[in-house]
């Protein structure tokens, strides 16, 4: 897909289609990942959505089994 880069104020920018912001459930105030790949010649936008769920997720039972195992574990040495 070709795109044009276009000035928006004093900035550069990069619009994209209506249809890939609807594919990546992005909305006006997300967040997005830009990982910049110099060696390839590439830059790529990721969703950061799933993975912060995943370790939102994680580290909430993480603090589930802490808080329900506290006693046991602090008996270990």
């Amino acid at each position: 897909m070709i795109r044009k880069i276009v000035r928006v104020g004093a900035s550069l920018c990069i619009l994209l289609p209506k249809d890939v912001i609807k594919t990546m459930e992005w909305d006006f105030g997300d967040h997005i990942d830009l990982i910049l790949d110099e060696e390839n010649e590439k830059v790529v936008l990721r969703n950061p959505k799933e993975k912060s769920k995943e370790k939102q997720t994680y580290m909430e039972y993480f603090d589930d089994f802490l808080n329900e195992y506290q006693e046991a574990l602090s008996e270990i040495d």
